[in-house]
C-alpha cells in the first residue's frame, strides 16, 4: 500500500480547520509576506491588513507558478 502525500504543503488535506499542518504553514506565508511588506511598520497604508498580500507575491518566489 502506498501512502498518498499533498504536493503543496499549505494546501489542506481536509475541510476546515482539520488539518493543522497546512493551517500553520499558511499563516506562517501570510506572516512572513507581511513583514516583508513592512506592514507592520505605523506609517505603512495598510497596517494590520492581509488582504491582497499572497496574490500580489504568489510568483515572487523561485518554483512558484500561477498555472
Amino acid at each position: 500500500m502506498s501512502m498518498t502525500t499533498r504536493p503543496d504543503p499549505m494546501m489542506s488535506a481536509s475541510y476546515g480547520a482539520t488539518d493543522i499542518e497546512a493551517q500553520n504553514n499558511r499563516n506562517t506565508w501570510m506572516t512572513m509576506l507581511y513583514m516583508l511588506e513592512g506592514r507592520d511598520k505605523p506609517d505603512h497604508p495598510k497596517r494590520g491588513l492581509y488582504t491582497g498580500l499572497h496574490k500580489k507575491h504568489y510568483s515572487t518566489f523561485p518554483g512558484v507558478d500561477e498555472n
